[in-house]
């Protein structure tokens, strides 16, 4: 999204500004026999950053308090539990979002709690508040994974507690394992292959996740987590809808 690309920038733009404004604090001198202070030449610099940063912090604050939707529950940014509604909401939107602009079938999303930096709140969530969610730059990718890889990722989610996933529920309270794929019949052959969304952060085995490492295939899906967040946002608005938050049994221990 341009839009999200044009905020990125204005908001990197206001920390160097500030970092030189840092840099061009006047000096300041003290006599002992009365109480002066004398200002540099810089003083009148300073008043130029300032006025060449107001607007952008104007418009920048304008923008980052747009309303994208209304939401009718609270999302909250919760540990050591292995599925959320706030995770169930990203990783969701994350396949939805995604799966309209991927040409084939993404067999499900994993992604991880440690990205989602804070809590969606009930009633009005603004772009500024995605910002926060989502402050990263971290791009939505595909990745083809053999039958080893995805034996890994389901042990990886069993020994971690859980982390968001869509299309996918798996009860480790079974012996073996049950597994079920929304989209698909479970395929113990050894030579099936799994499409799995996610990050590229993760992709590359960030938060340990070592089994999305030399994958069949890795394609880039073409818009970042953040942006497919502020886009189901605006289109939920747009059809009248309000977010809801759902607990659905997605990972289950006992």
């Amino acid at each position: 999204m341009n839009k999200s690309r044009n905020l990125v920038l204005r908001f990197s733009f206001l920390i160097i500004v500030s970092l030189l404004f840092i840099e061009c604090k006047p000096s300041v001198y003290t006599k002992t026999t009365q109480t002066s202070i004398a200002l540099d030449s810089t003083y009148s610099n300073q008043k130029k950053i300032e006025e060449l940063v107001i607007p952008y912090k104007t418009d920048l604050e304008k923008e980052m308090n747009e309303v994208l939707v209304i939401s009718n529950d609270e999302f909250t940014r919760e540990k050591g539990k292995p599925e959320t509604k706030l995770g169930n909401l990203v990783a969701d939107l994350s396949m939805e979002v995604a799966q309209k602009m991927y040409n084939g079938n993404i067999d499900f999303c994993m992604l991880n709690f440690g990205g989602l930096r804070t809590s969606l709140p009930k009633g009005e969530i603004t772009r500024g508040k995605v910002f926060e969610l989502m402050p990263f730059e971290n791009e939505l990718v595909v990745v083809t994974l053999s039958k080893e890889q995805f034996d890994t990722l389901i042990s990886y989610i069993k020994n971690v507690g859980g982390q968001p996933i869509a299309g996918i529920k798996i009860n480790f309270s079974t012996t073996p394992t049950q597994v079920k794929i929304k989209n698909r019949k479970n395929d113990k052959s050894l030579n099936t292959t799994y499409k799995v969304l996610t990050s590229d952060y993760l992709a590359n085995g960030g938060d340990n996740m070592k089994f999305f490492l030399n994958p069949i295939n890795y394609e880039k899906v073409g818009i970042k987590l953040r942006d497919a967040i502020i886009q189901y946002c605006v289109e939920q608005h747009a059809q009248g809808k309000q977010l809801t938050g759902k607990i659905e049994g997605r990972i289950i221990y006992e």
